[in-house]
């Protein structure tokens, strides 16, 4: 018989998803997102970790089944990877295959890691959320999945259908100090309609029928429950699926996600099609059990979840330092890697690195809460952190060139930006615009390149400071809704005040890493 407290704890194993941005895939090079490079600095080799990657949507065709293609088939290939960048066509054959892997590899008591970058981290949050909500189905039940997957999309459109009627007796949920924005139309209702009844309690029967259960601690009792990722990490996480939307998409429920959930926002991203799926646009009641973070970074999409090259003198690229042949290439032509490096390890940083050195210090931070459910690090990850830390790789994380896909000749091609510009006037895209307290969805005045609503709680990396106090140039226009001044920089030019935010308990201190909020 065991002594009381000897008794072995099983080791659980840790599953690890990552979601590759639209039309990335790995390169070998420092234009890998940050999914490729987080996942380059885990241990592969050990046991109890399972790693599983997905490319970009629109990098490959879900229905071929042939590497080999014949001319015609390579262009049938290319014209179906093409329109699914653009409308994401295959979004749910995305969600299913990550669904596959955890029902073929999950047990008892298992950790489930998520990343993901740009419509990478919708996959990861949707996927996330389903497994939450409908459950996991239980090993060998392949030809269920499609089911699952329907079965949840009815429910969406349940939740979609209260949130379109709401119920106008009802009273609006609690507000995080009565600052945090509300979604338009939003209440807390008991009568639901009947697509959301019916889809609710068709899908707690599926779940007690097929699914699998973890036990979890509910008050002074343990209770059976559907399985929970455990942390989801997300670079710039976007909700455009369809290029001819008539609405967007209502902001996929985080509430009962993850376990731990952050999230790195791009402050100066422009593109109607990018507007961000953000977190507070969902978190709204003040009993919200997760640990979620929400942190927005300078640059644009790629600035923040990776993709683009970057070179030792990056931060030094301006039109005014290049020569005459360099500026009409880079007018012409997008950035892109000139090929797989001979060693990571000597790749120039860009900003781009600061929102991942943040993610892994999170991890960290989560790890050190339960040792036995962190993730195992390679040498990889302290090799890099280290290279980080010097003078020459800050100067370039933190005074990196900003690519903006909206100007011509500053890193995409200009057909690109061409086509870029022309989506910003199509009057039929709708988009969430913050007015007031409320996220409501607009489709007048057109987008035209305007920048992301912040909302006033928001949490700002020390990064984004640190480039408004050091570069005058810097004047992001981003505000509060409703039209107002930029929150930023004041008509005089004067910084606004930030205000220096506590770290979370049990977490060290870290200047690089400091996070600050707007005034009160």
């Amino acid at each position: 018989m065991a002594v009381p407290g000897t008794e072995f704890v099983k080791e659980p194993n840790k599953l690890i998803l990552c979601f590759d941005g639209t039309g990335n895939t790995f390169s070998g090079s420092n234009a890998d997102t940050n999914v490729v490079k987080i996942l380059n600095k885990l241990d592969r080799h050990d046991r109890h970790q399972y790693h599983y990657y997905q490319t970009g949507v629109g990098t490959y065709d879900i229905n071929e089944t042939s590497v080999n293609k014949s001319w015609l088939g390579g262009i049938r290939s290319r014209i179906s990877q093409t329109i699914d960048q653009g409308a994401g066509t295959t979004f749910d054959s995305h969600v299913m295959a990550g669904y596959r892997f955890l029902m073929r590899y999950y047990q008892a008591d298992d950790k489930i890691y998520m990343f993901g970058f740009s419509r990478g981290a919708f996959t990861a949050k949707f996927l996330a959320r389903m497994i939450q909500k409908v459950g996991l189905l239980c090993m060998g039940n392949e030809e269920m999945v499609p089911f699952a997957y329907r079965l949840y999309q009815r429910y969406l459109e349940g939740e979609v259908e209260d949130f379109e009627n709401p119920d106008s007796s009802s009273d609006a949920p609690a507000v995080d100090g009565d600052r945090q924005p509300l979604l338009s139309g939003d209440k807390s209702t008991e009568n639901h309609g009947h697509t959301y009844e019916s889809a609710e309690n068709e899908i707690v029967a599926f779940s007690n029928t097929f699914c699998r259960k973890e036990t979890i601690k509910c008050g002074d009792k343990y209770v059976q429950a559907n399985v929970k990722v455990y942390f989801l990490g997300i670079w710039d996480c976007v909700n455009s699926v369809a290029v001819l939307e008539r609405a967007p998409p209502m902001p996929a429920t985080v509430a009962g996600t993850a376990h731990y959930v952050r999230h790195a926002v791009a402050v100066d991203e422009r593109r109607v099609k990018f507007k961000p799926a953000l977190l507070s646009q969902d978190i709204r009641a003040q009993d919200v059990l997760e640990d979620i973070e929400e942190v927005w970074f300078p640059g644009c999409h790629g600035d923040v979840g990776g993709g683009w090259p970057a070179a030792k003198d990056d931060h030094k690229s301006t039109p005014e330092s290049m020569g005459t042949w360099q500026r009409f290439k880079r007018f012409w032509t997008s950035l892109k890697p000139k090929g797989a490096s001979k060693d990571v390890r000597t790749d120039a940083f860009q900003m781009s690195d600061v929102a991942l050195s943040w993610m892994i210090r999170e991890l960290e931070y989560v790890g050190s809460l339960d040792e036995q459910a962190s993730v195992k690090w390679s040498p990889n990850k302290k090799g890099y952190q280290d290279a980080f830390m010097s003078k020459t790789s800050q100067v370039q994380a933190l005074e990196g060139a900003i690519h903006d896909s909206l100007i011509f000749g500053n890193c995409s091609s200009f057909f690109k930006v061409l086509l870029w510009k022309f989506l910003e006037i199509l009057p039929f895209i709708t988009r969430w615009e913050l007015m007031g307290n409320e996220w409501k969805k607009v489709r007048f005045p057109l987008n035209r390149g305007s920048y992301r609503d912040i909302p006033r709680d928001a949490k700002l990396h020390d990064s984004l400071k640190h480039r408004l106090e050091n570069d005058k140039e810097y004047i992001p226009g981003n505000n509060h809704g409703d039209q107002t001044e930029p929150c930023f920089r004041r008509k005089d030019g004067q910084l606004t005040d930030l205000h220096l935010a506590k770290p979370k308990k049990n977490q060290e201190l870290d200047k690089k890493h400091q996070i600050w909020t707007f005034a009160p």
